[in-house]
């Protein structure tokens, strides 16, 4: 078995894969750079969303709860500055290595046939989810299993979507420089969050965290 990342893309973002895969695979006579780049932001608002912007909900004080917005936020605009710095406009041939990363690494059919926006995970960066996942039952909770659960697939989200992805794009030295800087600041306002959120929730909520989390780990089958 395989294990993936992964979450279910709005319509609009469904929509915007289909726009974007029928114009470049039928080599349009168009440029491809605004659909990528378009693509590329939306994806990045709702891979936020799904691992941020709805812990809120959980968390039971108004005051940590503004505490994490101001977090959000910051991971927002500093996700925003980095893609409209490295998103210009391409030529279609330097287009397709960062198309075709988002296309054949970046996306997967799931068990019900769903589309999802993720990718394939390690084998160790799993099993470390996994445990951390089952370490949080109604009758016990590790708290440093879970947070390194946590981590995990924030990092491997991370490295992905920021890492792998910049590779496939045609930068210059102080634009590829920038990467590590910008990964960093955000990797940091996401141990931010995690640190502000497990410490205050009691059993319960770890529980209600972690059915909210399991879902993103998907299980197939290997082909």
């Amino acid at each position: 078995m395989a294990h993936y990342f992964g979450f279910i893309p709005s319509d609009k973002l469904n929509d915007m894969i289909d726009e974007a895969e029928k114009i470049i695979t039928s080599n349009e006579t168009v440029d491809y750079y605004p659909y990528r780049n378009e693509l590329t932001q939306q994806i990045a608002s709702e891979l936020i969303d799904s691992l941020l912007v709805s812990l809120i909900d959980v968390i039971p004080n108004p005051e940590r709860q503004a505490s994490m917005r101001k977090i959000i936020e910051t991971i927002e605009r500093a996700t925003e500055t980095l893609l409209n710095v490295l998103l210009g406009k391409d030529k279609n041939e330097d287009i397709m290595p960062s198309f075709n990363f988002l296309k054949n690494q970046s996306m997967f059919i799931d068990n019900e046939g769903l589309r999802r926006v993720g990718f394939k995970l390690s084998k160790d960066s799993a099993q470390t989810i996994i445990e951390g996942f089952a370490s949080v039952t109604p009758g016990t909770v590790d708290k440093v299993k879970f947070k390194t659960a946590l981590e995990t697939m924030n990092e491997e989200a991370l490295t992905h979507f920021i890492s792998r992805f910049t590779e496939t794009l045609k930068l210059g030295m102080i634009k590829r420089k920038s990467i590590p800087v910008a990964k960093a600041a955000i990797d940091k306002g996401m141990s931010m969050a995690i640190n502000k959120l497990l410490p205050q929730l009691p059993d319960a909520g770890l529980n209600r965290l972690a059915s909210f989390y399991r879902p993103f780990l998907i299980e197939i089958a290997d082909e």
